[in-house]
């Protein structure tokens, strides 16, 4: 399923991901969001993406069509429900992902970046002035060139690399995963 949409005024996009299983986020110099969202299994056919618009704010959601009940029989353990969805949105626009167990990697260049998981792993390779990422038990990697980095983990390891200062600011914080920050040439 793909979805396409076309507002030059967007400026914030919201994504809930609690659904998803797998986000990749990319930027691109078109003004155009694309959506793309797949499932696997038989229940493919009650998948819904959704896009709401409020003046310059997209929600963006994956999620199972209203009717749909999902089965509680004795083969339901083992049917996997889970949906991955792959997003380009317009360079250097603020984006907020928040989302339960979901493995999100996100690449590009934007102006904000805020990231709160319960689980999963978060990748992130990109550029923003700001970027936070909050996650519960989910592991981070980090991979940049330069930046002011302060990051911390209560339960979990922090492996740092030595990163030149440069512009933009990471926050990364996690109560049980672990944290990497990793160099790029």
């Amino acid at each position: 399923m793909e979805k396409r949409i076309l507002n030059p005024e967007s400026k914030f996009i919201q994504l809930n991901t609690k659904n998803c299983f797998v986000v990749n986020v990319n930027s691109s110099n078109s003004p155009q969001m694309i959506v793309k969202a797949s499932m696997e299994g038989e229940y493919q056919k009650d998948l819904v993406v959704r896009i709401e618009e409020d003046g310059q704010n997209v929600l963006v959601s994956a999620d199972f069509l209203p009717n749909f009940i999902q089965p509680n029989d004795k083969l339901s353990a083992h049917k996997v429900i889970s949906i991955a969805l792959d997003l380009i949105i317009p360079a250097n626009t603020n984006i907020s992902i928040h989302g339960t167990t979901s493995d999100v990697a996100v690449q590009g260049i934007y102006k904000t970046v805020e990231i709160t998981l319960s689980d999963g792993v978060c990748r992130l390779q990109h550029q923003s002035e700001t970027t936070k990422v909050q996650t519960q038990k989910g592991n981070i990697i980090l991979r940049t060139n330069k930046g002011r980095i302060t990051a911390q983990s209560i339960y979990g390891k922090v492996l740092n690399t030595e990163i030149p200062k440069g512009n933009g600011s990471y926050i990364l914080n996690s109560v049980e995963g672990d944290i990497t920050i990793q160099k790029t040439e």
